[in-house]
């Protein structure tokens, strides 16, 4: 996978995203008060997930749900509207 960034909605509709975003900004977009990350399978990008989601009683979203399966190897369902972005955007130099 090239350095993809992205936004999935959970009703299947993908948004290209130019640039690295400011936190606050991936928030803003998925409607999040905090985020979870995931490490994705192919280990240079993570997908920005709302931490809430199932409180929230958002819907499956089914594209993550295969990224984050992929991944993990486990059965578990992502809710709500995603962010993929390199894992370089949020990397600290030391």
């Amino acid at each position: 996978m090239k350095h993809v960034r992205k936004l999935i909605r959970a009703d299947g509709a993908e948004t290209e995203l130019h640039g690295p975003h400011a936190i606050q900004d991936v928030r803003q977009m998925i409607g999040a008060d905090a985020l979870s990350t995931v490490r994705l399978a192919d280990r240079t990008h993570v997908m920005l997930v709302d931490d809430d989601s199932i409180q929230k009683g958002l819907p499956v979203n089914p594209a993550a749900t295969r990224l984050y399966q992929a991944a993990r190897g486990i059965p578990h369902q992502i809710r709500g509207d995603v962010v993929i972005v390199p894992d370089s955007d949020y990397a600290r130099e030391a």
